[in-house]
């Protein structure tokens, strides 16, 4: 039997999305933020996790539901820069500020407080894992990095580097590499790195990341590589200057900005005002023990910073492309995720109208305001009334973050396996147990 028509195009659009995709379809009232453009009275028709269209007017069919938000609707925010199975442990420091990378690395209290335990800890990966993507939801990313290469990862939030529903149903096929230590690869790694690139595919790396000479010479270190062309993504770049922003831009590399760990960890981080002239910018949080807890955080701890520079480096509105558009151009991704338009993936986040700039809104968005966050089309964490409107069928578990009644829905975790959030919990909190370790929360409550 052949399908045709609107049915293949049906079928089509669920297996390009699975195996998160919401197979329904339902329409979101209210202020569509897409980001490039601000939409009153919008409206996102959603059918099987694509967005079938966007804007002031469409046209609804009789037959499908309108859920009226009240709210304004973002596209979903995507994080370049993690390594989440850390982000269950506490807040650490260094004790003092270090002048790169290997400094922290090498003392005492990393040992003590993060690197041993996260060895030992290996066989709870999968519960890490789930935790952190849950985390991820929680500050609005529908899309993240820095996964583990297991099968219990598909699910939950996309994972660009292992597993993100956009390139079939088989896992590590994605055209996106993730680098943590790019200077240090084995030969066959370098060649993988040079031949993704020449193909136009994005490798994100983390480099230059300190104060010192040490740090800035990893750029000409990585231009000897052969690395410094179109495709490669630089995290950190704490000491580069503005020539080499401007070295960068002309080759087409992108720069992904995480301001909190930098300060923390080295008392400086990148020069934004240099980079945002030459590069296309986004903004991650790094990891948990010194960075951000997830994507709206990190966003609000930039703006303040911004507030404190004159003139200030960004608008409201650029912070937010920063975290939708811009990495999505990254990670080559564009033609699938990153704004609310027809045709791609119905990934995005609900946050309540208490401001009057929508941007501004989104940045300092409290847990209350984030009403949801959806996957293709599929809501997996918000306020269960908003869940439930959306969708009826929602397998919904209620948690707590810092006193705000929300929901998860882990229906698809685990490779549809469904773990809850209260086993993955219970399971982490008697492995860390096991260690006298006390375990970070999905955030940090006053």
């Amino acid at each position: 039997m052949f399908l045709r028509g609107a049915r293949m195009r049906s079928l089509l659009a669920i297996l390009f999305l699975a195996p998160a995709a919401l197979g329904q379809t339902y329409a979101l009232r209210g202020t569509l933020i897409t980001p490039d453009e601000v939409i009153e009275n919008g409206v996102v028709l959603v059918k099987d996790g694509v967005i079938e269209d966007a804007g002031a007017n469409v046209t609804v069919p009789d037959n499908v539901n309108i859920v009226e938000t009240h709210g304004f609707i973002y596209p979903g925010l995507i994080d370049l820069h993690n390594h989440l199975t850390w982000n269950a442990f506490p807040r650490w420091s260094a004790g003092t500020l270090t002048r790169n990378r290997y400094e922290w690395q090498a003392t005492d209290s990393y040992a003590a407080r993060l690197s041993g335990y996260q060895a030992k800890l290996r066989d709870a990966g999968c519960d890490l894992e789930r935790f952190a993507e849950v985390k991820a939801l929680v500050w609005g990313a529908t899309s993240t990095v820095g996964s583990l290469p297991l099968v219990c990862t598909k699910g939950l939030a996309r994972n660009l580097d292992y597993y993100s529903g956009f390139f079939g149903t088989e896992a590590a096929k994605e055209p996106l590499q993730y680098r943590v230590f790019p200077l240090e690869l084995k030969e066959s790694d370098e060649k993988s790195v040079r031949d993704a690139l020449a193909a136009d595919k994005p490798v994100i790396a983390h480099l230059c990341e300190g104060v010192d000479a040490s740090a800035a010479r990893e750029l000409r270190m990585a231009r000897a590589h052969g690395f410094l062309t179109k495709g490669f993504i630089i995290i950190h770049g704490v000491p580069l200057k503005d020539k080499d922003f401007a070295e960068l831009g002309k080759n087409g590399v992108g720069f992904v900005w995480s301001p909190r760990s930098n300060i923390e960890l080295y008392g400086a981080t990148a020069d934004v005002a240099s980079a945002k002239k030459y590069v296309t910018l986004a903004i991650a949080p790094d990891w948990s023990p010194s960075g951000s807890n997830g994507m709206l955080e990190e966003m609000r701890y930039a703006a303040i910073w911004n507030d404190q520079q004159f003139p200030p480096v960004f608008t409201n509105k650029e912070l937010v492309q920063m975290a939708t558009t811009n990495p999505a151009k990254l990670a080559r991704l564009d033609s699938k995720t990153g704004r609310l338009a027809k045709g791609l993936a119905a990934d995005y986040v609900i946050v309540r109208a208490s401001a009057r700039d929508p941007y501004q809104a989104l940045i300092y968005a409290a847990h209350d305001d984030v009403l949801a966050v959806a996957v293709a089309g599929r809501p997996l964490y918000g306020d269960e009334t908003m869940m439930k409107a959306i969708n009826p069928n929602a397998r919904v578990e209620p948690i707590s973050v810092c006193g705000a009644a929300k929901a998860v829905d882990m229906s698809d975790s685990d490779d549809g396996k469904g773990i809850s959030f209260a086993d993955t919990k219970k399971n982490l909190i008697a492995a860390f147990r096991m260690f006298a370790l006390p375990m970070a929360g999905l955030a940090e409550c006053p």
